[in-house]
């Protein structure tokens, strides 16, 4: 099992006392794992001095002290964090707004590891994080959001408790609704991982008019807004072939064009890959994109003249040449597209 200090464990002292911002800083130099341990070693090493003789069994035996005594489990640590965390939130003081972001920073950490992640569900750690959901500080919201995604990410287990906890329709009400653009970056991204890859979550997502909160995201001046909701997007045409039906029927090749439209960035790329995928073997698709009043033929020759021969929209162009050729040229509409690889 990987291991933490023992410093960086349950105690909440450290911020009630004089001192206790310098522990706090101390705790995040320390190593919390073995691979941190590797890195160290290596980083504070001179070749030159470093000895290649065998390690004698007592410089063995001392050194697993010395570890023994640095690292303590994983779970109890994360236990303290949430407890820690719970009684900040029941006190809810403005004074305490940096500690509650410190120690969801600390616990994102933890949780990057998928055992670690199922066991603060098990621990009821939900609980307390989604009450940082509701903090009045935009800094906490989008902290407990990357925990939420951390923790979902992969994690067929909490995915599945999650969805049971309706942590779904409180990302998709913060991706509309919160007044901080990080924050709606973080619930998108939340979403991302609470749908990707889980079955039942993304036919949930889709019930809950998931598609029209993407459109509503897709409509942000944020590009990371924009991306991140047409990645979603395309990745969950790619998933579920059938959800192309109600994407096309609700005006998403509409939407996807009149973003096309718009003046040209780095979120361009996203929406031509989600646009391309929509109409791959999707007839009525392709019958909205050749609307005259969209214009899209034109719009994706000028688009593709503009980026030609530069490097970093090659993607894009290949986008727009395959959405050309798809929808514009008889005999093509049932190839795969590059958005499908």
């Amino acid at each position: 099992m990987a291991m933490l200090p023992v410093e960086g464990g349950s105690n909440s002292s450290d911020q009630s006392v004089p001192g206790g911002n310098e522990a706090q800083a101390r705790e995040k130099l320390l190593p919390r794992n073995y691979e941190d341990i590797l890195k160290f070693a290596l980083e504070n090493t001179n070749p030159e001095e470093a000895s290649h003789e065998p390690m004698s069994e007592e410089r063995k035996k001392w050194l697993n002290q010395a570890l023994a005594g640095m690292f303590t489990d994983e779970v109890k640590i994360l236990k303290g964090k949430l407890e820690e965390l719970s009684d900040i939130l029941k006190s809810n003081r403005e004074e305490d707004e940096e500690r509650k972001e410190n120690l969801l920073e600390y616990i994102v950490d933890l949780c990057d590891r998928i055992d670690n992640a199922k066991d603060l569900i098990k621990l009821d750690g939900w609980k307390v994080i989604s009450r940082c959901l509701d903090d009045k500080s935009a800094e906490v919201r989008w902290r407990a959001l990357e925990v939420a995604g951390t923790i979902l990410q992969n994690n067929v287990y909490v995915q599945d408790c999650l969805l049971k906890e309706g942590a779904m329709k409180k990302f998709m009400k913060m991706a509309d609704e919160d007044d901080s653009d990080l924050v709606k970056v973080k619930a998108i991204f939340a979403l991302s991982c609470h749908i990707r890859e889980h079955n039942a979550s993304e036919i949930a997502f889709v019930k809950a008019d998931g598609f029209s909160c993407l459109m509503r995201a897709m409509q942000s001046n944020n590009q990371k807004i924009q991306i991140k909701s047409t990645f979603l997007l395309k990745a969950l045409l790619i998933s579920q072939p059938e959800f192309k039906d109600g994407a096309q029927q609700i005006g998403m090749v509409q939407q996807l064009t009149g973003l096309l439209n718009t003046e040209h960035n780095a979120a361009h790329e996203h929406i031509a890959a989600a646009l391309l995928c929509l109409v791959t073997e999707h007839p009525a698709a392709i019958a909205d994109c050749r609307l005259p009043r969209l214009n899209l033929k034109k719009l994706l020759e000028n688009r593709m003249t503009l980026i030609k021969d530069r490097e970093e929209f090659q993607e894009e162009h290949q986008y727009c040449q395959d959405l050309l050729t798809m929808v514009f040229m008889s005999g093509n509409h049932d190839n795969k597209s590059s958005a499908d690889r």
